[in-house]
């Protein structure tokens, strides 16, 4: 017999039976008005133990937001290491575009978690120090048809750029 609801039940029925016999040893009170009273006062046992019920429904949700809370936390921290053991992996890419993509999604990671604003400061700022090699810069020289056709492209985007000026920048030229 553990059950609050059946000594609250059993208590309020105590009540009920002892303030009303209690009020009809008196004999200036009518019976209708002991049971009354003894009824207010077994009702109020019930009042309190829904009181407390709703107390303990409170406290059990507060902790289960709590735990929820936590666990989003831990959801949040996990996918943010993930995003940067990610980025961190891609910065070592061959492709261009790829590195340059990590560059941003480490920016981005940094933006919104202020606890890795260091360490991307750290990986960024080592990730530029790193020494470059290019087949072009590192002194190893193409073919010939390759230097020429570099050559080529680069007149050719050159003069496309020339001859197709904005007029803007005609006024600007005329007015100086």
């Amino acid at each position: 017999m553990r059950s609050p609801l059946l000594w609250t039940l059993i208590a309020s029925v105590a009540l009920l039976c002892g303030v009303g016999g209690w009020l009809l040893t008196d004999p200036a009170t009518s019976r209708s008005d002991a049971l009354k009273t003894g009824g207010l006062a077994g009702g109020a046992v019930v009042a309190l133990y829904a009181l407390w019920l709703n107390d303990r429904r409170r406290r059990v949700e507060e902790a289960r937001q709590v735990i929820e809370q936590q666990r989003h936390d831990v959801d949040r921290e996990r996918i943010s290491d993930e995003r940067f053991a990610k980025s961190v992996e891609l910065l070592g890419h061959e492709a261009d575009q790829v590195r340059v993509g990590a560059l941003h999604a480490l920016a981005g990671l940094a933006r919104t978690r202020p606890e890795y604003r260091q360490t991307v400061l750290d990986v960024l700022c080592s990730y530029l120090r790193r020494p470059f090699t290019h087949g072009r810069y590192s002194g190893l020289e193409g073919t010939s048809e390759q230097e020429r056709e570099l050559q080529v492209r680069l007149r050719n985007g050159s003069s496309e750029i020339c001859c197709h000026r904005p007029m803007w920048m005609d006024r600007v030229r005329t007015s100086i």
